[in-house]
């Protein structure tokens, strides 16, 4: 598609951006505020603020004439993108696109063949760009550049392409669309540039130049100074390189003559070494046939270790599956014994519980007959009750006696039978031991 009737189109434009302008100005006039207010009597003058006014308008212009070219190298790649045409544009712009662009991919039904050659070349299969031009074009630039949406989708499709024509090196010039949007930018940054320039700036940069021009004709003589001097040295190299011309064929012969006699040397050299290498070369047949003999019964050797190695290993992991096997089984065996122990002593230590339990009420029945039979009992002689106090003193020692005599009976049983358990316990961890200390010392055999 052509760029240059596409930015002549004149359509109303959302894309105009200032910041671009803002950067390129701050970067020229370094102390001045980004957002200075022109309208205020005290921050400009009236032909200072229509500048500004006009800067603005040229930068508003070149901004969309840039985005309308976007648009336009973006054309291709937005046709194929429908899902994101359909979710920003209306229903009704999106008909008239669809329109558009099946009378671009027709061009026999385009309103642009209003001549018979045309027509002609189309039906001789001439299927160039001149016969696809259609004034509906406009239109379908007109409806993309007034959807604010598609800026972000042309942005990121033009910097993939600017990535891609950096990638292309010495190829550039094979995509001239991208050369035009790239000097129409930077057109736009001198324009930036020139519109911040100030006259007083314009004219110290024209009293540089003529300094420098002054300086320059000053050089341009002292050029021709020494560029008669150089001729003179010039003339003199020659001269001399003449004469080291001369020395040097003369040279040449000599070489020539030393070349002879050294090729000849070199090639008694070359037989002597060819010699030495048949020899050095038999000499090796000899040690590599020796080297096969040791190599084969060195693996021999290997073979008859290894199989040695593989049933003494075979050997030991029996010994330490019994071994473990018969761990288990001991372990198997105390935890048997220890559960049948835990569930005497549970029944010892509930029987225990009810006698204490039993002497306890007994002793809550005597109180209870103590406090009724009292008062009745008042009357009988003290000796009597003495006596049967007595009585009763000592079948309460006796029966705690008994009580005692049977729980320490019980821990002492309990006690001996922890050392016997912990014996055992020794004696498997000896016998594991030992186990270890065997299969470590076949390991090492």
């Amino acid at each position: 598609m052509d760029a240059q009737s596409v930015g002549t189109l004149q359509s109303p434009s959302t894309f105009s951006e200032s910041s671009k302008t803002g950067s390129s100005r701050s970067a020229t006039e370094g102390d001045k505020e980004r957002d200075e207010d022109l309208t205020k009597d005290n921050a400009a003058s009236p032909i200072d603020l229509e500048c500004h006014i006009q800067a603005e308008r040229i930068t508003k212009i070149l901004d969309e004439a840039i985005y309308k070219t976007k648009l336009a190298l973006c054309l291709p790649n937005l046709v194929q993108e429908y899902r994101t045409l359909s979710s920003i544009l209306s229903g009704q712009h999106m008909e008239d696109l669809i329109f558009i662009f099946e009378q671009y991919d027709n061009p026999l039904f385009s309103t642009s063949l209003l001549n018979m050659a045309a027509m002609e070349d189309i039906k001789a299969g001439d299927m160039s760009l001149k016969n696809r031009l259609n004034p509906e074009l406009g239109h379908l630039m007109y409806i993309m550049n007034s959807y604010p949406g598609l800026k972000p989708v042309v942005e990121d499709m033009v910097q993939e392409m600017k990535l891609e024509y950096h990638q292309l090196g010495d190829k550039k010039h094979a995509n001239p669309s991208l050369n035009y949007l790239l000097t129409f930018e930077h057109f736009r940054e001198l324009m930036v540039k020139q519109m911040a320039t100030t006259a007083a700036e314009e004219l110290a940069a024209k009293i540089n130049t003529r300094k420098l021009q002054a300086s320059n004709e000053k050089l341009i003589s002292k050029i021709k100074e020494y560029t008669d001097t150089l001729k003179d040295e010039n003339e003199k190299f020659e001269d001399t390189m003449k004469k080291k011309a001369d020395t040097i064929a003369s040279l040449e012969k000599e070489l020539e003559l030393l070349n002879h006699e050294a090729s000849v040397k070199l090639q008694k050299k070359i037989l002597d070494s060819d010699r030495q290498m048949v020899l050095a070369t038999r000499t090796h047949l000899v040690k590599n046939e020796m080297l096969k003999e040791e190599e084969v019964e060195s693996r021999e050797g290997y073979e008859n270790i290894l199989r040695l190695h593989l049933i003494d290993e075979k050997n030991q992991r029996a010994r330490r599956f019994k071994v473990e096997t018969q761990l288990l089984s001991w372990l198997q065996k105390y935890d048997a014994e220890m559960g049948d122990k835990q569930l005497e002593l549970d029944d010892f230590t509930e029987k225990y519980e009810d006698e204490l339990k039993k002497c306890e009420d007994l002793e809550e029945k005597l109180a209870e007959q103590d406090k009724e039979y009292i008062p009745l009992m008042a009357e009988r002689e003290e000796e009597y009750h003495q006596e049967m106090t007595e009585k009763m003193n000592k079948f309460l020692l006796e029966h705690a006696a008994r009580v005692i005599q049977n729980a320490w009976r019980e821990v002492l049983a309990n006690r001996a039978e922890k050392k016997r358990l912990k014996k055992l316990q020794k004696k498997m961890q000896a016998a594991a031991a030992a186990a270890a200390a065997a299969e470590k010392k076949g390991g090492k055999k």
